[in-house]
């Protein structure tokens, strides 16, 4: 069954209103926007004279942002943008990203997906301290593993993501295919009641410190609620209520209806989009009248991915789809993007196009209710994951309905500490023993998932960074431990990670290279 949009200018099915913006507001955010992207590039970036060597400056301050004409607030951003500027290299590249801060707090850049050396990873306290206010942090990456991946802050995530603190980041493989269109769509959502009340009705609790940390050990503070007991509760509703009433507005790309670019596209071609989740919500992704092939997971190839159509695909947060879309059925589409939770109040039409339609009416499809099963698509092929020399349970749970989340009983800061030697081939037993879904991801490594609910994967090998694990489900990974240091290992829904979903995998005998610093407020959650 089909519906219609309008073409252009229309991406949700409700009304987004946000009162007491000034004229004065808009005025300065369209001046602003009078500054291209490419010209915003040349400001900021530098190349260095080295062949090869990609050097890029970004800026974090506060921007007044326009999500569109009604809807504007002030966002944390990386140059100014949101999303933060596109960081697009080639494989081999030596990649310098120099970091300054410009906002009243402590902040710091994790690359997520990418395997960086472990003093790069951009964790306040254990790989890192955060870096102040007024002062600029260099990381410095070699770029030898192409894909899909994103950069954030992961200090205080829960609050700086959430606020507009992230970006995306685009190895190009040394043997790219040519795609007519190569698009990244960035999905988000934003909470029109503002993120202070965020803060006060659950997750993020004030009195936590952060500052005792010792040699990358996470052992500071305690996750207490306030004296009344109340600040994990908002007027009686679980995490996941408060989450589907605060976040109203739906963004792409930074744009809320009806900002929301469209693709537009010419017959007879071939599109890359690169859907990445910065956001909270697992979103569901439903691509109209076309065939398509999920060619990537998390940046890592699928082998031999098959065309597909009318299905619709999950994507949770922190995960990376990249699809390949056969551009052969001329029109006007609607790409339907919504919060599989929330859907009421979080979904999106990103609008592709093509030329000499730009007037028409955009086609959707009703969404499917079969989704694509990751665990069966695309072919097998042998794997040789090695002995298996240490195992380890993963149990995902909550001892009181949702408002705190435990790894094995255990609540962050006084998580679980995985210990692997260089060399070692570990496999974990991931159960989800709550309600809600988990996105699980590793620092510094990838993982193969081998079995979904002890079945055996029967399609193209899995390589990941991020896992969702859905509520009841049971999942095992395995990976080769070959990138020394102390890696985090947490759930990707932010507010799950502040109420204790953390864990590490700690390489035996790491030490790491700099001093904590007491001073700092270090919160790597």
């Amino acid at each position: 069954m089909k519906k219609t949009l309008k073409a252009i200018g229309i991406a949700t099915a409700f009304a987004l209103v946000i009162a007491g913006c000034s004229n004065e507001a808009v005025d300065l955010q369209v001046s602003d926007e009078e500054v291209t992207q490419e010209e915003k590039e040349e400001t900021t970036n530098t190349s260095s004279n080295n062949e090869g060597v990609k050097e890029f400056n970004l800026t974090v301050e506060e921007t007044h942002w326009m999500f569109n004409e009604e809807v504007m607030e002030d966002a944390w951003t990386y140059n100014g943008s949101l999303p933060g500027e596109e960081i697009r290299v080639q494989e081999g590249d030596k990649v310098i990203v120099n970091v300054e801060n410009q906002l009243d707090e402590p902040t710091a850049l994790h690359l997520h997906g990418f395997p960086v050396p472990n003093e790069m990873d951009g964790v306040p306290g254990i790989t890192q301290n955060a870096i102040m206010p007024g002062e600029t942090f260099t990381y410095e990456y070699e770029a030898d593993i192409p894909g899909t991946y994103w950069y954030h802050s992961h200090q205080d995530g829960a609050r700086q993501v959430d606020k507009g603190l992230y970006g995306v980041f685009i190895v190009e493989p040394k043997d790219e295919e040519d795609y007519d269109i190569d698009e990244v769509i960035v999905i988000d959502e934003w909470s029109s009641m503002g993120m202070g009340d965020m803060d006060q009705g659950n997750m993020n609790d004030g009195d936590m410190d952060h500052g005792n940390m010792n040699d990358g050990h996470m052992n500071h503070g305690n996750m207490n609620s306030n004296e009344e007991g109340e600040n994990h509760n908002m007027d009686g509703m679980t995490h996941a209520e408060m989450m589907n009433r605060m976040y109203d507005t739906p963004l792409i790309n930074g744009k809320a209806a009806p900002e929301i670019e469209a693709i537009e596209v010419q017959e007879v071609g071939k599109a890359k989009l690169r859907f990445v989740n910065a956001g909270l919500f697992t979103q569901v992704v439903s691509i109209p009248g076309h065939s398509y092939k999920i060619t990537h997971y998390d940046g890592q190839a699928v082998n031999e991915p098959e065309a597909i159509q009318g299905t619709p695909f999950r994507i949770a947060p922190a995960e990376r789809f990249d699809v390949e879309i056969e551009l052969d059925q001329t029109g006007a589409w609607g790409i339907q993007i919504y919060a599989e939770e929330n859907k009421e109040r979080l979904d999106a039409i990103v609008p592709l196009v093509y030329e000499g339609y730009e007037d028409n009416d955009l086609e959707t499809e009703e969404a499917s209710s079969s989704f694509f099963d990751i665990s069966s698509y695309g072919e097998t092929k042998e794997v040789d994951y090695g002995e298996i020399t240490r195992e380890y349970d993963m149990i995902l749970g909550t001892d009181d309905g949702g408002e705190t989340f435990t790894i094995n009983d255990k609540q962050f800061p006084n998580h679980e500490s995985y210990e692997v030697e260089e060399g070692d081939v570990v496999k974990f037993t991931i159960e989800n023993d709550t309600e809600v879904d988990h996105p699980m991801h590793m620092h510094g490594e990838f993982f193969n998932v081998i079995s979904k609910d002890g079945t055996s994967i029967s399609g193209s090998p899995i390589v990941k960074d991020t896992l969702n694990v859905r509520p009841g489900e049971t999942n095992e990974i395995v990976f080769e431990a070959k990138n020394p240091g102390i890696w985090m290992f947490h759930c990707h829904e932010f507010h799950h990670a502040n109420a204790g979903m953390m864990a590490e995998v700690r390489y035996k005998g790491f030490e790491p290279d700099f001093t904590v610093d007491p001073e700092i407020p270090n919160k790597p959650e």
